[in-house]
């Protein structure tokens, strides 16, 4: 739980140097609000792809490898088997987020 909420928080803070719009209070329909932040990773992972030159400004941000690991698309929509294994995998995730929320909870009391 704490090395993905790392993660996540890692990703917005390099989302947020790089596009102003997150600093800002919003101006837009929630509906508007909920879909910039997917759109602005999109453009951050185009960008790294097609101008590698500009992460150089982000050196202090970003860990080497994920200058290199852009990852890979699927060849076609996921299979059965995988929609399976990730939804095993969602479900175990959240499992581990709960008990580990309620220990937290107990042991405060």
């Amino acid at each position: 739980h704490a090395m993905l909420r790392n993660a996540v928080e890692h990703i917005f803070g390099v989302i947020k140097r790089r596009f102003r719009i997150l600093l800002l209070p919003p101006e837009y329909k929630m509906d508007i609000q909920a879909r910039i932040p997917p759109a602005l990773c999109l453009v951050h992972n185009v960008i790294r792809v097609h101008d590698p030159n500009d992460m150089m400004d982000y050196r202090n941000v970003l860990d080497a490898h994920i200058l290199t690991d852009t990852g890979n698309l699927a060849n076609g929509p996921p299979t059965e088997q995988a929609r399976t294994r990730v939804s095993l995998r969602r479900d175990q995730i959240a499992s581990e987020m709960w008990e580990a929320y309620n220990r937290e909870r107990i042991q405060r009391g």
